[in-house]
């Protein structure tokens, strides 16, 4: 008994880092969440099963069909009338024989099968890679907009102490007052929202990685990232490409062994028959071949060259999806690029400027409550504006290098 329970505790010790070790950090960066998207998905999961459903498949193309056996006893009471023996026995064996091509057609076809499905995870992983990536950007943007709204109230309060602190010598109305609460309540209502979108992100990349009930903190910062200057990139070695091609190879594998299994079945078989009382045998040899009268296999012929015709649609869609992309994202980066540029040169270094020219205004009388508003507004704006810049130019090159197949080419 003593045993019994020192083996239960041993086992439960070790088991409990496997099952921490299962669970998410709380915090997470960019490449966390990268390394995450490619790790224990469901997404990837699924693909992973298809090559398990394929292989399977290349196990069932590979093996040859069975030989058949069959035994029968016959007596004849009374009279003799089949044969002039009381008791006699049979037995036979039947072995089908693929014709030439038969079965390398279909271990050819399934071996590709299993490739396609090999480069289908490789595309998938790869693409999920960039939508967790973005995801993160989203969610770090968020989390920079609640923290900005934050701040902004913050400042309003102390806006409102100097508001109210004119007011009481006489320099205020008590309509400067109320229209700073007046702000103060709209930015509550903005910080509520903006919290509900936090929830929002942090349920969008969980759900994407497949960790129901994690609330993950980004880490880090928005910034651009650094990679690539954006060189020309070849169709070829994008992971859609390769996955699409090779779905082609195999479908034209899958017509090549269709057309081959329309020949019709062909079967050798060998025997013996004995009586007893009196005794005799016989021994037989012969063969089956099947007459295709009435079903020619044409349907399954038909079907697969139909599947062949769609692969390779998809494979030219494919090819020009991920040239479009290619361009239109290196565009995207190069424009949004050039663009946080211009605002970093020409508007961030004059917005503190403006704040501290409004309250020095304020406090001399030289301006209403409702430019100082419009001061601290436009610069937490502004800074949000900074943020949405930053993180579509984030996004923009996420997908760069995914139309480029870089997340599959090697660890983010």
């Amino acid at each position: 008994m003593k045993w019994r329970f020192v083996l239960s505790l041993t086992m439960l010790v070790v088991a409990a880092p496997a099952t921490a070790a299962e669970q998410p950090p709380e915090s997470v960066d960019l490449p966390a969440v990268l390394t995450l998207a490619r790790g224990a998905s469901p997404r990837l999961e699924l693909e992973r099963k298809q090559i398990a459903l394929a292989q399977a498949e290349r196990t069932t193309a590979g093996a040859y069909p069975n030989p058949s056996l069959s035994f029968e006893r016959a007596r004849q009471p009374g009279e003799l009338t089949n044969f002039s023996s009381k008791v006699a026995r049979q037995w036979s064996v039947q072995q089908q024989i693929l014709l030439p091509g038969q079965r390398s057609s279909r271990v050819r076809a399934a071996d590709l099968g299993v490739d396609a499905a090999r480069s289908r995870l490789t595309a998938t992983g790869n693409d999920l890679t960039a939508d967790a990536g973005t995801a993160y950007v989203e969610l770090l943007q968020a989390q920079n907009k609640r923290v900005a709204l934050e701040q902004g109230m913050a400042d309003l309060d102390r806006l409102r102490g100097i508001v109210a602190g004119r007011q009481s010598v006489g320099m205020a109305s008590r309509y400067d007052v109320l229209r700073v609460d007046i702000e103060l309540a709209d930015w509550r209502t903005q910080l509520a929202e903006a919290q509900a979108d936090l929830i929002d992100r942090q349920g969008q990349l969980a759900g994407l990685l497949g960790f129901p009930g994690w609330r993950p903190h980004g880490e880090g910062e928005l910034r651009p990232l650094p990679i690539a200057a954006t060189p020309a990139a070849s169709t070829g070695d994008s992971p859609a490409v390769i996955a699409s091609r090779k779905e082609e190879a195999a479908a034209l594998a899958k017509v090549d062994a269709a057309r081959r299994d329309r020949l019709p079945n062909f079967s050798v078989n060998g025997g013996r028959f004995w009586t007893t009382q009196p005794y005799g045998q016989t021994y037989s040899l012969g063969f089956e071949i099947e007459v295709p009268l009435f079903d020619t296999r044409r349907g399954a012929y038909q079907q697969a060259r139909a599947q062949a015709e769609s692969a390779s649609l998809q494979r030219t869609l494919t090819e020009a999806q991920s040239n479009a992309d290619v361009e239109r994202y290196r565009a995207q980066v190069e424009q949004r690029s050039a663009a946080l540029a211009q605002f970093e040169q020409q508007l961030a270094p004059r917005l503190p400027q403006l704040q501290a020219m409004a309250d020095d205004a304020y406090r001399l009388g030289r301006s209403s409550v409702l430019e100082l508003i419009d001061a601290t507004r436009m610069r937490y704006q502004t800074s949000l504006s900074r943020d949405e810049l930053v993180a579509n130019l984030m996004e923009a090159q996420l997908r760069l290098q995914a139309a480029r197949g870089e997340f599959a080419q090697a660890r983010p």
